[in-house]
């Protein structure tokens, strides 16, 4: 069983960061191996039907906790991977150094960083100056299991998130910027008769509020089609059925008006009716089967 299905799988990953911070204020009562031992052991506690492997923990000088390969997969039926990650560093901040703490890690081919600020009492955590770099979406399983078709591309950001899990309660917000660069998707139908959206660079503002996933200002660059686009995924249980809402316009780029008649008939209809070149879309439905329409 997969205890990520109805959860945006970034943000728990987040919270399975945050999880091994606090471990490390046992420094001084655990030797290294007893410590990777109960850093598993809380992990798999956390999210039942999971198993947790960490390949090397070890104390750096002068308070550094370095742990190597964390694999986080499913303890039952295929044994599927969740998450994993290839370096995690935590460095507490000698200002706060029970609280405070920097983090580098090394996953999906990136390198990305931030600073977790806890608050055991009220079970609040912040993470600030997020950034992202290069992480690779072909090496994410959880990615592909969820959309069930091919996504590519390198995706960087910065940003900030704030999580609390009072009595159980799981609340999240955050806000920020993304770009996913040499970039493709496959699409279930064809789009003016296209089976693949290729992407050289695209970008959003992103902001994480009420268990929905807003876009603003979202633009991309393509080598058949640019666009621009605007709306929100509103995360349920399964993820596939989280609803989608987005509204946009498509620009058909010579290559593709040359392969295709029915989209240089399209841009020819509307230039001739509307005095434009654009192709105002509509994306509903859910991430499993999603809606898509011209609405012209």
């Amino acid at each position: 069983m997969n205890p990520f299905k109805g959860k945006p799988w970034i943000f728990v990953t987040l919270l399975l960061y945050t999880l091994l911070l606090t471990g490390a204020l046992l420094y001084f009562r655990f030797p290294a191996a007893q410590f990777k031992v109960f850093c598993q052991t809380k992990i798999e506690q956390m999210f039942p039907d999971t198993i947790c492997t960490i390949s090397k923990l070890r104390f750096k000088y002068p308070f550094s906790l370095e742990a190597e390969e964390i694999r986080l997969t499913e303890d039952q039926g295929k044994k599927e991977p969740i998450a994993s990650i290839s370096l995690l560093t935590i460095n507490p901040k000698l200002s706060n150094p029970t609280a405070l703490f920097h983090v580098r890690l090394e996953a999906y081919g990136g390198k990305h960083t931030f600073l977790v600020l806890l608050n055991r009492e009220e079970q609040k955590a912040n993470l600030d100056n997020i950034t992202i770099q290069n992480m690779d979406l072909t090496r994410i399983p959880f990615l592909h299991k969820t959309f069930k078709r091919k996504v590519t591309g390198l995706l960087s950001g910065k940003g900030s998130y704030q999580a609390t899990w009072k009595d159980d309660n799981y609340k999240a917000e955050g806000q920020g910027t993304i770009t996913i660069d040499d970039g493709s998707f496959s699409l279930l139908l064809p789009v003016l008769s296209l089976k693949e959206i290729d992407l050289k660079s695209s970008k959003a503002d992103i902001s994480l509020r009420n268990n929905a996933l807003q876009f603003e200002k979202g633009e991309f660059q393509g080598r058949e089609l640019n666009g621009n686009f605007s709306g929100k995924v509103a995360f349920q249980s399964p993820l596939p059925f989280s609803k989608l809402l987005f509204k946009g316009n498509l620009i058909p780029l010579p290559p593709l008006l040359k392969k295709s008649r029915y989209a240089k008939n399209m841009v020819n209809q509307l230039k001739k009716r509307h005095n434009r070149t654009t192709l105002p879309f509509l994306l509903q439905g859910n991430i499993a089967r999603p809606r898509f329409k011209f609405d012209t």
